[in-house]
């Protein structure tokens, strides 16, 4: 296990795991574009909401000529999906470990990677993957924020509070991101995350319905709440009443872009 995740083979191994995951032609549009260097990871600040001080990074993966796609708006396979989640947490690996080689620790922000929960409860690579990350690249890992989505609301509970409460155990700091209303609000109060993450900001009675109980759960708790895609002026007001510590999205910030590394290669 070891070598599989040393610096030189970690590539090589998550390039076998995008090309068995590989099941819809957007999939495989996908592998293509990795080959020619096409699918890049995409660092915007996270700042905060008072301050406007950049306090974190957020990891997402871009497509296109522009690189204004996001890849999980193509129609993707679940195992894809999952791949791609290592995918990011190997370039959030570089990122940090070429900033940590450069620049002072005091100037390095920690980087926020999204995590689909399903990739580590229903992919057996997944869960292998990061505790690997852990053992073999720990430095890097110190700055690295693992965002767990909770977006289903049918996820077996009792194991992702397993989950949950490994990652406590094995990272600096932990987010969930939540899609309301949820079901998991229980769940979080044993395991307590850093920062919870509301990414939805609509008018609808379900989301308002969904957004009052995780406020509560915020301020009873003490945990920091996290805006993102936050589009307007109006936006970041009302995100800010509502306690809102952290805010990230296109009115403060375009996401700076960075090519992956040239000697992953996916497709021969």
């Amino acid at each position: 296990m070891a070598k599989l995740f040393t610096d030189t083979a970690l590539g090589e191994h998550t390039r076998g795991l995008l090309i068995q995951a590989a099941r819809t032609p957007d999939d495989f549009i996908l592998l293509e574009a990795m080959q020619h260097n096409d699918i890049r990871h995409a660092c915007q600040p996270i700042r905060h909401t008072e301050s406007n001080e950049v306090t974190f990074q957020h990891l997402t993966l871009r497509f296109g000529s522009n690189n204004e796609q996001s890849v999980y708006r193509f129609d993707l396979s679940d195992e894809m999906r999952y791949a791609l989640d290592l995918f990011g947490l190997l370039l959030a690996i570089r990122h940090i470990k070429f900033q940590q080689e450069t620049i002072l620790p005091s100037l390095i922000n920690p980087l926020v990677v999204p995590l689909q929960a399903e990739t580590l409860l229903n992919w057996e690579p997944g869960h292998q993957f990061l505790a690997a990350l852990y053992d073999y690249h720990g430095s890097a890992m110190r700055d690295i924020v693992p965002c767990i989505q909770l977006f289903q609301p049918d996820l077996n509970q009792t194991r992702l509070n397993e989950l949950l409460s490994w990652l406590h155990d094995a990272s600096t700091a932990v987010w969930v991101d939540l899609r309301l209303p949820t079901p998991y609000l229980p769940l979080l109060e044993k395991t307590s995350p850093a920062a919870i993450k509301v990414a939805q900001m609509n008018e609808d009675t379900s989301f308002k319905q969904g957004l009052l109980p995780v406020i509560r759960f915020l301020r009873h708790n003490d945990i920091d709440f996290v805006a993102g895609r936050v589009a307007t002026q109006h936006d970041l007001i009302r995100f800010r009443r509502l306690g809102a510590g952290y805010y990230f999205g296109y009115i403060s910030d375009i996401p700076t872009s960075f090519s992956a590394p040239r000697k992953l290669k996916l497709v021969k």
